[in-house]
């Protein structure tokens, strides 16, 4: 049945021209952005390694000299630090909370700011570490807050895990030993130059993800005392709820805790999930926007070739009911028809797809496909990189894509012609 379909898509090669050549066209469309999907589905699945879930960021205000709570007698710097302290301890004592850390705001998961520093290995110079650098109080509990793990999974009970007491002490992640450390040596108590000074490295956590759509990056944490008066307005609270307290935690909290959190001149400004920081900075990103474009597109390619297919083979089911009334005499099954149609829908297809690679491969040697996320120092260490690879697989889903909208749409006409009494159509002309 396979060689007879082939000899008919060929003799009539004329009248298949045009929906070859919108299958081409469509295909090479849908390939583009069913790659982009590819990569960052895949970096989706990519594990990392920390929770943003029951994450929040608690946001201080505070009062001007010119608002009528304004206390002079409190504006001192000893004052600000002692009641910056009280709010900490309230947040503490507070029921539906388990830990609480302090970090700048310049170095804040999650959010549109990123330090970018390097690490240098005092062993070897040639090997450095770029990446993110944050910065949280020693005194709290900056890994429990945000789920970090180590050791391949096990969760940080506690930022106490490290000894966080070196004011030159760094935690790093699994990237940064690996790339510093090539030896495969534990990495605490080594030391690693920051801006030519050395430090101490005092624990290593897993690969932390900036943002879920990304792969793993190089990350290292500094921990120093932020109570400081200079140091307040760059200062981030954020809080980690216990599970129970569910999404409805901030509104809650905000009723409860506001008069709490009223110490001398700070107010409670705000209480915002950090997975809606990360949804937020996402869009502002444009990756919100981006994804939703390209799937309203590949949408909108598809239901092109499903109307353009349903109405080519029900034209031509229409011309070739002689042709389907002789089969049927001689003994073709209604399923036997159907499924010759079919298959010729899915060869045409299949013939499309092979000028389609051609013209999608000048795409990839050209350098115009992107991948979010792509590190030249990690290349080939994720799917994505494997350029050749990559093009098969997202041509094979393509193909499946295109397929299923293609079996979509001739399985009306072909089942119409299958139901078509031999009789009947003999009698077309």
């Amino acid at each position: 049945m396979l060689t007879s379909i082939l000899k008919q898509i060929l003799n009539q090669r004329r009248s298949n021209a045009w929906i070859a050549a919108e299958l081409v066209l469509v295909f090479c469309l849908v390939w583009y952005i069913a790659d982009y999907l590819f990569v960052y589905g895949y970096n989706l699945s990519i594990p990392g390694h920390n929770d943003l879930r029951h994450a929040w960021q608690i946001t201080l205000g505070e009062y001007p000299p010119n608002y009528p709570q304004y206390r002079e007698s409190e504006s001192t710097d000893e004052a600000r630090e002692a009641n910056f302290e009280r709010i900490l301890q309230a947040l503490r004592d507070a029921p539906g909370i388990e830990a609480v850390a302090v970090l700048s705001a310049r170095t804040e998961p999650a959010s549109a700011s990123y330090m970018g520093r390097s690490l240098q290995s005092a062993e070897d110079s040639t090997l450095f570490a770029p990446g993110q650098q944050i910065d949280a109080d020693a005194r709290d509990d900056f890994f429990r807050v945000f789920a970090h793990t180590t050791d391949g999974g096990r969760t940080v009970a506690s930022s106490r895990d490290f000894d966080l007491s070196n004011p030159r002490g760094v935690v790093i992640t699994r990237s940064v030993a690996d790339r510093l450390f090539p030896d495969g040596s534990p990495a605490v108590g080594r030391t690693v130059l920051y801006r030519k000074e050395p430090y101490t490295v005092t624990g290593v956590v897993d690969n932390v993800k900036r943002f879920d759509y990304l792969r793993p990056q190089s990350t290292f944490y500094m921990f120093s005392d932020r109570h400081r008066a200079a140091s307040l307005p760059d200062a981030v609270i954020a809080v980690r709820s216990r599970p129970s307290a569910g999404k409805s935690f901030g509104e809650n909290f905000k009723l409860e805790m506001t008069d709490r959190l009223q110490a001398g001149n700070f107010y409670l400004r705000s209480v915002v999930a950090y997975a809606d920081i990360a949804e937020a900075t996402k869009e502002m990103f444009g990756i919100s926007k981006d994804v939703r474009v390209r799937t309203y597109l590949m949408a909108f390619f598809l239901l092109n070739i499903l109307l353009c297919v349903t109405g080519t083979f029900r034209y031509r089911v229409n011309m070739r009911r002689e042709e389907i009334g002789t089969r049927r005499a001689l003994g073709a099954s209604s399923s036997g028809v159907r499924n010759a149609l079919l298959l010729e829908g899915l060869c045409l297809l299949t013939a499309a797809m092979l000028p389609a690679i051609v013209m999608e491969y000048q795409f990839v040697r050209a350098g115009l496909i992107e991948t979010l996320g792509k590190n030249v120092n990690e290349a080939g260490l994720y799917l994505p990189d494997r350029t050749h690879l990559r093009f098969l697989i997202t041509n094979a889903v393509t193909w499946v894509i295109m397929a299923a909208v293609i079996v979509a749409a001739i399985w009306l006409p072909a089942r119409r012609a299958a139901a078509l009494p031999p009789a009947e159509a003999l009698h077309y002309e």
